[in-house]
């Protein structure tokens, strides 16, 4: 009993500062929420899991601001692009350009920018460029400071070769922009879940062994398939609440350094937001945005895949 609760549950310091930093999450998102409206809200929430990760790494907060501010402003480019599919396209593989440093220096702590972008491209596009901007750049700028004023632990970076954090950048971009924008061209009502499932699942490989690579991609694919079916049908509110909770478990194993559990959280949180922002309200709705969640999954393992292989390749023998 005692191992399989601790299979779940992850060690008890983690799971306090997970608490304490979705807390901060919880209520910069409300207060952005209710002062802006919903769409802006998810945005904020989104947008506060884009730099909370940086923020509570050794090294300056101001790298987590100015990405946080740098996807804000093209979220709301993307809300004026809906039409677009190339222009949003090209929104949406950008805010994964802006993240290079980042992931060389940081590790992988900012995939959620191109779903943030995407989301304001099409299902809450409705709430317009200001609240977009407004959204994700103020939680952009409190997360940090609210990080930094609780005195939260701050935890070593895990930086990414350069060729690595590269490949894994171009991959991302190129897969997120391409899908968003032929997502869009066919008029697929639920194109963002592409975006979500490429964010979720694809991560740098850093010379992962086999069977840890494989571990950790089906952390992430039953994460993300699991949030996605239970977006599908539940009410916005419950999706978030569940979110939260997932949140507190993505943050808290990824403290514990247990990338597989941590991945496989996190997934279940950016799917479940993006839900919330966008409920689908039918069966068919529904099945359409599981079906587009197991083709963007696929997309991501063939990329990862993809990325090993040149990665092997650039090793040698």
């Amino acid at each position: 009993m005692g191992s399989r609760r601790s299979a779940l549950v992850p060690p008890r310091k983690a799971l306090r500062l997970a608490a304490m930093v979705v807390a901060v999450l919880v209520a910069v998102a409300g207060a952005i929420g209710l002062v802006v409206g919903v769409g802006a809200g998810v945005g904020a929430a989104l947008g506060g899991l884009t730099v909370v990760m940086v923020s509570l790494m050794e090294g300056p907060r101001r790298h987590a601001v100015a990405l946080g501010l740098a996807v804000a402003a093209l979220a709301a480019l993307a809300t004026v692009a809906r039409d677009d599919a190339v222009v949003l396209g090209l929104l949406t593989a950008a805010s994964v350009a802006v993240t290079l440093p980042v992931v060389i220096r940081y590790g992988p702590a900012a995939g959620t920018a191109p779903v943030v972008v995407a989301v304001a491209g099409t299902a809450a596009a409705d709430i317009g460029p200001w609240a977009a901007l407004v959204g994700v750049a103020a939680s952009a700028l409190l997360v940090p400071l609210v990080v930094a004023a609780l005195g939260l632990a701050r935890l070593p970076a895990a930086p990414v070769p350069r060729r690595v954090g590269v490949a894994y950048v171009a991959a991302l971009a190129i897969g997120a922009g391409v899908a968003i924008a032929v997502g869009t061209a066919l008029g697929l009502e639920h194109a963002l879940w592409l975006v979500v499932a490429l964010s979720a699942v694809l991560v740098p490989v850093r010379g992962e062994t086999t069977s840890r690579a494989r571990r950790r991609v089906t952390g992430t694919v039953v994460g993300t398939l699991a949030g996605a079916v239970l977006a599908s049908f539940l009410p916005p509110w419950l999706a978030i609440a569940l979110a939260v909770l997932a949140a507190v478990g993505g943050v808290a194993w990824s403290v514990a350094k247990d990338e597989v559990r941590g991945a496989a959280f996190t997934a279940a949180v950016i799917v479940l937001l993006a839900g919330a922002a966008s409920p689908a309200g039918a069966w068919d709705a529904a099945l359409q945005r599981i079906g587009l969640t197991v083709v963007g999954v696929a997309v991501a393992i063939a990329l990862a895949l993809l990325i090993a292989r040149l990665e092997r390749a650039h090793e040698g023998p």
